[in-house]
């Protein structure tokens, strides 16, 4: 399959709506503005099912439509369908790509779900009251419920949650890590403000016990992509960046993790009205002086379009494997990149928590592989 150092090709995961749909939106103008003319760009784009790759492929053919006479023929649309939660169809899409595509040179993670029931109005209007900011920048009063398991019929199957955000995209990698490897090998993590330390409970990294599995899995995210380069977690990284039928491991692939901000975007289905009141207090915060309140999915999507898009000189100046970058925005809405601070991060208990996320994802991978190879 023909390419050359200037074709792109950038896969974007759960792009049918919301952040990931700005990602993809980004992917175009910030492709078109800053590479010569003479680079192209494919952007493969998932989505759930065929008639939302079809609405989502009619939105990006209107947004091209507007971005200049030769646009057209520098960015092109891929789009296949993939469940996150199902691993045959994570599978199925790992296959297809491998026989249509020559190489990968990024792939944006940011399909995701939550156990989300609803929000305790109570402790919402409690928290807003104490501190507005900290209310609407940290929201610990979304109801989720417990023991939503994938896969049910494999066995003890899978967290849900845990498998949409983070196994299935953990799987999906290593499938591709022959194409990464051909290509600028970036994998890039989108992650949420919301990856609390204590979320996440090393004896049920799944989530199915917790009450708070979406934050778990967003810390599980935020661990994995931060220590994937340390001596430490070597064991187990090595065998996960080792393409099918190689030796080597790592070779040039890199990790990177970013999130959105807070964006006016609802998990939880909200009526137009409150949603509004959402929209409103995410405004008040900014105005406060957040600097995390991007309310914009265009402006959410920075992050993980900088660093898909990135030169690998300015990337690695920065360092920018070692630090989680944050889409925020001024009080007028000015966007700006701002590193985040990750909570425990540095030092022995960070490497061990590293080590063990590694051992069992890299676990479940082989046991999974195994699983589904006999069926």
């Amino acid at each position: 399959m023909a390419t050359t150092d200037t074709d792109f090709y950038v896969l974007v995961t759960g792009a049918n709506s919301g952040l990931g749909l700005s990602i993809v939106k980004r992917l175009v103008t910030d492709f078109l503005q800053n590479y010569p003319s003479s680079q192209t760009i494919t952007i493969i784009f998932t989505t759930r099912s065929t008639k939302k790759s079809t609405a989502t492929l009619s939105q990006l053919l209107t947004h091209l439509s507007h971005q200049g006479p030769s646009a057209n023929l520098r960015i092109r649309f891929s789009t296949s369908q993939v469940d996150l939660t199902d691993l045959r169809s994570v599978t199925a899409l790992s296959q297809h790509l491998k026989t249509t595509i020559p190489k990968l040179d990024a792939a944006i993670f940011n399909a995701g779900m939550g156990a989300f029931l609803g929000i305790n109005w109570f402790a919402c209007f409690s928290a807003l009251a104490r501190n507005w900011i900290d209310a609407v920048t940290h929201p610990a009063y979304k109801l989720q419920d417990v023991g939503w398991i994938a896969h049910k019929t494999d066995g003890e199957g899978i967290g849900e949650v845990f498998c949409a955000n983070v196994f299935g995209h953990y799987y999906l990698a290593h499938e591709l890590m022959g194409l990464l490897k051909k290509g600028a090998g970036k994998i890039v993590w989108v992650s949420s403000l919301e990856a609390y330390q204590w979320a996440y409970d090393v004896d049920d990294i799944e989530g199915r016990r917790s009450k708070f599995s979406y934050e778990s899995s967003k810390r599980i995210t935020d661990v994995l992509a931060l220590t994937s380069s340390l001596a430490a977690t070597k064991p187990w990284t090595e065998s996960f960046f080792r393409a099918e039928g190689e030796e080597e491991g790592r070779g040039n692939v890199k990790t990177y993790v970013c999130h959105p901000g807070v964006c006016a975007t609802a998990m939880i289905d909200l009526l137009p009205i409150l949603w509004y009141c959402m929209a409103l207090s995410f405004y008040i915060a900014r105005w406060l002086g957040s600097p995390w309140h991007t309310i914009s999915t265009h402006t959410g999507a920075n992050s993980p379009v900088h660093l898909a898009l990135a030169r690998e000189e300015e990337l690695n100046e920065g360092m920018a494997e070692r630090v989680k970058w944050g889409s925020g925005s001024d009080r007028a809405g000015n966007e700006v990149l701002i590193p985040t601070e990750v909570e425990g991060e540095g030092g022995e208990e960070w490497e061990e928590l590293g080590r063990e996320i590694w051992k069992q994802l890299e676990e479940l991978r082989v046991a999974w592989k195994a699983t589904l190879q006999a069926s």
